[in-house]
């Protein structure tokens, strides 16, 4: 390894390091102040603490402060949302450690965070099941998308809603990828799902389990030479500066889950609970078109900055879900979660 990339990987190291001690620091910051719904309301108001780990104006951010304004309105002004965002108070591990144990109320958290602890929801991660935004947006919004939610209610959580999170794709540094063979050997940013892994493992890659704020570090300093999420996951923390190809995947449409404390939601009367709930359901069309009409100018405005969208041709992308198809038994062990998976196919 050169001098000059050996001190840069140091220097990645380091900036890890450091971004780790301050996500403790916040996360500690966090656990010595009793969560707000269970004090008494200040000035008349009480306040719910919600976190994310996108930037402040990301949709899932800006439909959780649209659930906000609708709550404090429902309530006459005695109920309020006051989000944290840019992963303020830890990644998205720990945010979701803490609404579990109380200590913070809401948490926007992808599906992939919850498969160990609700297996049921790994289905909707399931490589290639899903087959478009189109297709999701039938099943959570349906009959599936209620069970699925209802299913989440239980360790420590409340599930409130589904948010789109569009389709997963691929960015690389040094070279687009085409074919399966070009990822082989590539270490990729995997979120901490062991199916995540797995499938690029498949596909011969090195998975790399690193939260989503220290991804953009890694790949400036080539601690990885790849990553996969959303469209604006990847353009919201500025991937496609070190990593300009962005291979249109699309292996997965994993929804994001705006999740509650069960501490906190208890500490709520059913009729605030019942406005939550209405303020969710709400917020869901607007994240919806916010997310859509982002897409489209995100995606203009990155090829005008000269990124890459690599396409598939059918017979690579038949190559790619093939090398994926033993991952389905491996994964797949209940007979609710094959169900599941057939109504899902089934859904048109």
């Amino acid at each position: 390894m050169g001098a000059a990339r050996w001190w840069g990987a140091e220097m990645g190291r380091l900036a890890l390091w450091l971004g780790g001690i301050r996500r403790l620091l916040s996360a500690l910051l966090l656990l010595v102040t009793p969560p707000l719904a269970a004090l008494e309301t200040v000035d008349g108001v009480r306040t719910l603490r919600s976190a994310d780990v996108q930037q402040v104006d990301y949709p899932t951010v800006q439909a959780v402060h649209a659930m906000g304004q609708s709550l404090h309105r429902q309530s006459g002004g005695k109920l309020a949302i006051q989000v944290y965002s840019a992963a303020l108070l830890g990644d998205e591990a720990t945010l979701l450690q803490l609404t579990r144990s109380g200590e913070l109320d809401l948490n926007r958290v992808s599906a992939q965070a919850l498969e160990d602890v609700f297996p049921l929801i790994r289905v909707l991660s399931l490589p290639f099941l899903v087959r478009d935004v189109d297709h999701l947006n039938r099943v959570l919004d349906g009959p599936i998308g209620a069970e699925l939610l209802g299913a989440m209610n239980g360790k420590g959580l409340v599930a409130l809603a589904f948010f789109e999170a569009g389709g997963r794709s691929i960015c690389t540094v040094s070279h687009p990828v085409r074919r399966p063979e070009d990822l082989k050997g590539l270490r990729i940013r995997v979120p901490p799902s062991a199916l995540a892994s797995a499938v690029f493992e498949a596909w011969g890659a090195r998975p790399i389990k690193l939260p989503f704020s220290q991804t953009g570090n890694a790949l400036a300093t080539h601690l990885i030479d790849a990553a996969e999420n959303n469209l604006l996951a990847y353009a919201s923390a500025e991937h496609h500066r070190h990593a300009p190809w962005l291979t249109l995947t699309h292996h997965s449409f994993s929804p994001e889950v705006l999740v509650m404390s069960r501490r906190s939601w208890d500490a709520l009367s059913g009729a605030e609970q019942a406005m939550l709930r209405r303020a969710a359901r709400e917020a869901r069309p607007m994240m919806r078109d916010m997310w859509q009409q982002r897409e489209e100018r995100v995606e203009a405005l990155l090829r005008l900055g000269g990124v890459s969208f690599v396409d598939i041709p059918p017979a690579e992308r038949a190559r790619f879900e093939a090398a994926l198809r033993p991952l389905y038994a491996r994964f797949v062990g209940s007979p609710e979660q094959r169900r599941l998976i057939a109504r899902i196919r089934a859904l048109r």
